[in-house]
């Protein structure tokens, strides 16, 4: 864990950061720093470090009138659907999940949208500050390399850059008439939509908020996403499952469900009357997917994050080797016969104080000792529901966590109770760890807990083993647990 003394430079290297990439520190305060592009492109960088110094982070995507006149949900809405798409597949990759805050005052405006990021494998495996310094500043370059690429392609709409062009969008007219006509194909238009066009940006632009669909026409943003696309290092890989595809990078993992992808294919089939289209690519995220199909961007408010590649995944556990190469590689683990229950639950203790949105965690008693069914108290910040325009987009929650170790698939019968537990605990949530896996009656149980408001998390033998791969300094620490087939790289510490 980072400790005080080594993150005191942290500050200024953030200034400076933000100095060089013509980025405004707007913020400063308690290690929680506020860090704003400009007011053309409209991003916001949160970044924070909790007490224990896990670092976390998080973008406010909100525009003012200096560029954008009138109504600005197009550009709310067009700019983070291209920041997130960006994020996708640059590098390591990055799957966020993204809120529309609606205006205070005036119905079915977007007054701008969270983005949320769920997957960030660029968080896992930080145990030194100067691995914490290395991934602040990637983060802090990541957003001004975005603004670069996309003005680069979209052209920038500053008011140097507008005049030198002569481009005035207060004149702009509506023609919306062709992204209307191929979203009608297929929907009714509700009563809750918005639409504009612009000379600089040049795009033209149509939500229709309640069927959470988004099409842009625009040209220069096509020319953007499909150069997004070659920005990916990591090699992508689309497997049929059985009610979707899985679309898998070596860090990012998303599903997209048939229907969904029903749904870009009649969108597809309109775009593509004269046939010059081959196929198109997709782009998932935690609660959105976008496609680009010659000069046409689509984008479905639709669930396709890590959960849903979870809840997939276990459907196909028993299929042919192929996707089991994929989806399970043969792991590097060498679990013990007779896991030691109190071993297993300092374990699973060390990898949750080491995730991104977990404030703390403790054991309230020693080990089968009275502990009323809890073996861990967390405080985890999740997201917030009703987030809006002065409420955050987290909120911190008291979890209850227990740890369960056998020989087999742990059944619902061995975890009892539950809601109980939680109302006993005065908890929020309930989360369990377990060294095999769980049954798919005990998922039912799980999941169905959300229904009942109570926010619900689970870790089995594979969610452990990906956490400990970015964190091999913790496995010597637990022998009667598992120890490695290879040998541990430990991580570089600093004296």
């Amino acid at each position: 864990m980072v400790n005080k003394e080594e993150i005191i430079d942290l500050e200024k290297i953030v200034q400076k950061e933000c100095d060089e990439y013509s980025l405004t520190l707007e913020e400063s305060h308690d290690n929680n720093f506020k860090i704003y592009t400009d007011q053309s492109s409209g991003i916001t960088l949160f970044l924070q470090l909790d007490e224990n110094h896990n670092l976390s982070f998080y973008f406010l995507q909100r525009t003012y009138d200096v560029f954008y006149t009138g109504d600005r949900s197009d550009a709310h809405v067009i700019l983070s659907l291209m920041f997130t798409a960006f994020l996708r597949f640059y590098k390591s990759g990055i799957s966020c999940e993204q809120f529309d805050i609606g205006h205070p005052v005036v119905p079915d405006e977007i007054w701008g949208r969270y983005l949320i990021p769920v997957q960030a494998p660029i968080l896992h495996g930080i145990s030194t500050a100067k691995q914490l310094f290395e991934v602040v500043k990637e983060i802090i370059k990541m957003v001004a390399f975005w603004r670069e690429s996309l003005w680069y392609f979209a052209g920038c709409p500053c008011d140097k850059c507008m005049t030198a062009g002569n481009i005035d969008n207060s004149n702009y007219k509506y023609s919306f008439e062709d992204v209307e006509d191929i979203f009608s194909h297929l929907h009714s238009i509700s009563s809750r939509n918005n639409y504009r066009d612009r000379e600089r940006p040049e795009w033209v632009y149509f939500y229709d908020i309640e069927e959470e669909v988004t099409m842009i026409k625009s040209s220069s943003l096509a020319k953007f996403l499909y150069a997004t696309l070659d920005l990916c290092t990591d090699k992508t890989e689309q497997l049929k499952g059985q009610n979707g595809t899985f679309v898998l990078s070596d860090n990012i993992k998303n599903f997209v469900h048939d229907d969904t992808r029903f749904e870009l294919d009649e969108y597809f089939n309109i775009i593509n009357k004269e046939g010059k289209l081959k196929g198109y690519p997709v782009i998932p995220m935690e609660n959105m997917v976008v496609t680009v199909m010659e000069d046409y961007i689509i984008a479905l408010g639709r669930i396709c994050g890590f959960e849903e590649y979870k809840k997939e995944r276990e459907l196909i556990r028993e299929r042919h080797n192929r996707e089991s190469e994929l989806l399970f590689p043969i792991a590097q683990f060498l679990w013990k016969e007779e896991v030691c229950p109190d071993q297993f639950e300092l374990l699973v203790k060390a990898l949750l104080e080491r995730e991104p949105n977990v404030k703390s965690v403790r054991r309230p008693a020693p080990i089968n000792q009275g502990d009323k069914g809890r073996d861990l108290i967390i405080e985890w910040n999740v997201i917030n529901e009703y987030m809006s325009d002065t409420t955050p987009p987290r909120k911190l929650i008291k979890v209850v966590g227990q740890c369960k170790s056998g020989k087999s698939t742990i059944g619902k019968g061995k975890v009892l109770d539950i809601r109980d537990t939680v109302e006993t605990h005065n908890s929020q949530g309930f989360f369990l760890a377990v060294n095999t896996q769980i049954s798919a009656a005990l998922t039912e149980k799980l999941e169905s807990l959300l229904s009942q408001g109570i926010w619900t998390s689970w870790w089995n033998r594979d969610d452990i083993e990906m956490r400990l791969s970015k964190n091999q300094d913790l496995i010597p620490m637990f022998p009667n647990v598992l120890t490695s087939k290879d040998q541990v790289k430990f991580v570089d510490r600093e004296d």
